[in-house]
């Protein structure tokens, strides 16, 4: 087949069967694999990715990298179907805070007082305790600890690390929203922040994890405004795939991860579409996988009482996770989003303010 006859990637979002579902399930499964070795065997110890990057890239790193690209497509275009502030952002708050809010309550008021050394008194009247979902539920200023939760364990002090990543997200879920707002979100703005964001680690260290993650969620972007030139090629996807191993063999695996792995998500998740396209019909998991995995892997490293094989703490974790994380798809996050067209009234309000003429 010549390439002009594959298909494009906007033919690809038009069409209804893709395997989405099946890839952010495997996303935070991969993450799961990834905090394994860790929390199983102990801090330091190394994954066989790390060791082929040169401690570039983790197997967790490369999926948190799946899931912005996947999200880069799909964030923009929901601004591009419904350029609307106050539905965009409620969507937004609904996909995010519930199943993060009910998780949150679930590890202060179950899981630390059933793994905590502290009497449960001391535990209950701690100010860490307390402050734990309100760090964490704002994302601002995360806290990793609960008062003598998994103080013993071989990752110690540790209850929920996955949470890093999701200041991330939302910021770039505000940067879309923003740059939507004032008609920049654009070909050639995007591709100036990407190219931007691919040099800053030389130039500076200050961005912390911005530019990095932003390479993966503005790849996304970048592949979705250009998707009616971008075509869905195996043979380029092998190539991607080829220029990926490079570069992280000699350890540039982020760059090379930014440079060729949008394209391979995306080439993954709508050809070939077959019986995985299905995967999704039991309920989207990947969030709930995602947010209740490092709790749930920590306790059975607390149970099990000593460094365990990776493998076996993976294999004991994940069927638990995918079983809460199935009751915070039917009792929390699905619940949740089929309030996502009735906007409160404080974002109707802002929505109305935006449109009247001469308002700032």
């Amino acid at each position: 087949m010549p390439p002009s006859s594959r298909p494009t990637l906007q033919a690809c979002l038009e069409g209804r069967r893709n395997n989405l579902d099946f890839l952010r399930f495997a996303a935070a499964a991969g993450v799961i694999l990834s905090h394994a070795f860790p929390l199983g065997e102990g801090r330091g110890t190394e994954e066989p990715l790390e060791a082929f990057s040169r401690g570039q890239l983790s197997l967790g790193r490369l999926c948190v990298a799946v899931f912005l690209v996947i999200s880069g497509v799909l964030i923009t275009r929901s601004w591009e179907r419904t350029p609307d502030l106050a539905r965009f952002t409620w969507a937004r708050v609904l996909r995010i805070f519930p199943g993060l809010g009910v998780m949150l309550v679930l590890t202060t008021l179950v899981l630390g007082p059933a793994f905590t050394t502290l009497p449960l008194r001391d535990y209950f009247t701690a100010a860490d305790t307390h402050l734990y979902w309100l760090r964490n539920f704002t994302l601002a200023f995360p806290q990793w600890n609960l008062p003598g939760v998994f103080e013993t364990n071989v990752y110690s002090n540790a209850v929920n690390g996955s949470l890093w990543t999701l200041k991330y997200e939302v910021g770039f879920y505000l940067l879309t929203l923003a740059l939507g707002l004032a008609g920049l979100l654009r070909k050639g703005m995007v591709a100036f922040g990407w190219v931007g964001a691919a040099v800053a680690p030389f130039v500076t260290g200050r961005l912390g994890f911005w530019p990095e993650l932003y390479l993966y969620f503005g790849g996304g972007v970048a592949l979705y405004l250009w998707r009616d030139k971008v075509r869905m090629s195996p043979w380029l996807a092998l190539a991607c795939t080829a220029g990926w191993l490079v570069l992280a063999r000699l350890g540039y695996g982020r760059i090379g991860t930014g440079l060729f792995g949008a394209y391979v998500v995306l080439y993954l998740a709508y050809l070939p579409a077959g019986a995985l396209a299905g995967f999704g019909r039991w309920g989207d998991f990947s969030y709930g996988v995602y947010v209740y995995a490092f709790p749930v892997q920590q306790a059975v490293s607390a149970l099990y009482g000593a460094s365990m094989p990776w493998w076996l703490n993976a294999a004991v974790s994940l069927p638990l996770v995918v079983a809460l994380s199935a009751l915070s798809w039917h009792l929390v996050e699905k619940p949740a989003l089929k309030l996502k067209d009735r906007p409160p009234a404080l974002l109707q309000r802002l929505r109305f303010a935006r449109l009247q003429p001469g308002s700032r």
